[in-house]
């Protein structure tokens, strides 16, 4: 009998998908780049304030930035080739612009807070991001309460609840500074009627509010007793509120009640058997409890 060899029939295949990425995509950007430079197939001309003019391709611009892809289909400038960007000097656009074809750009204390405003404008929220994390990096007692207002000022949520947690946490070393005089009554009284705040004393806090209701009296003091309502005397001591309180003359006749409040709860206070009546005054902060930021 003739051997013969049997043949196995091949089985189905599945499907298959290679992708191949190309590995010098990035070039593509570098010469679009270098054709904007040499101002070659440009399309749009951006105009700032200042009289400088930055040649640009309208589909790198849109791809990168919804503000541009909005601006070049659904508005009257997707028939111009030049158009006027209103707020921004040429030196911040140009340094957007590059970061949109290059994808690198240097952040420095000195153009943080135009490239923060120009990148919100212009909706490059990966540069927003970058400079709330360089001013985050930079946060000291002497800057954070101009980084608050920022914040606050660009929406930058994240930055806004950091910095807030640092001026909290750091309490005595900023109320030393200029900025906290600064402060407006909405941001003072956001800020001491927090219970992270980190202080040695009550009585740190009290000292504060009053330099700050001097610091522009005529305009100031009638937010005296909104600020009154969240400074904790009854967690000062009975020879602080005699010595430094009583005779304080911001606190005439109108205020008198805070200091027979917290007289009344220190005289309670010696009564072990004798509840001290629970309020926002009477509630113990976090003193010398910190927080881990970064």
């Amino acid at each position: 009998m003739q051997n013969t060899k049997r043949i196995l029939e091949p089985s189905r295949c599945e499907p298959a998908m290679y992708e191949y990425k190309k590995s010098s995509y990035a070039e593509n950007y570098n010469v679009l780049q270098s054709l904007r430079k040499d101002e070659v197939l440009c399309d749009i001309k951006l105009g700032t304030d200042d009289g400088g003019v930055i040649f640009g391709h309208k589909v790198v611009l849109a791809s990168a930035s919804p503000y541009f892809l909005a601006m070049f289909t659904n508005f009257s400038e997707k028939n111009q080739d030049q158009v006027t960007i209103r707020q921004l000097d040429s030196r911040v656009l140009h340094l957007l612009i590059d970061f949109v074809y290059s994808g690198k750009i240097s952040i420095t204390d000195k153009n943080v807070q135009d490239l923060l405003a120009a990148s919100n404008l212009l909706q490059l929220q990966e540069i927003k991001k970058a400079c709330c994390d360089f001013l985050e990096a930079q946060l000291c007692p002497t800057n954070v309460i101009g980084t608050i207002a920022l914040a606050d000022l660009h929406s930058c949520t994240k930055l806004l609840t950091s910095s807030e947690l640092y001026f909290k946490q750091h309490f005595s070393n900023v109320v030393e500074g200029e900025e906290f005089l600064s402060l407006s009554s909405e941001q003072i009284v956001k800020l001491i009627s927090s219970d992270e705040l980190t202080v040695p004393s009550e009585e740190k806090i009290f000292e504060s509010v009053i330099q700050w209701i001097k610091h522009d009296l005529d305009s100031r003091k009638q937010i005296l007793p909104q600020l009154m309502e969240h400074v904790r005397l009854p967690l000062t001591s009975k020879d602080y509120i005699l010595k430094n309180v009583v005779d304080e003359p911001l606190l005439n006749n109108c205020f008198k009640y805070y200091v027979i409040e917290a007289l009344h709860c220190l005289l309670l206070k010696s009564d072990e058997l004798i509840t001290i009546p629970h309020n926002i005054r009477t509630k113990p902060r976090q003193y010398g409890v910190h927080i881990k930021l970064f």
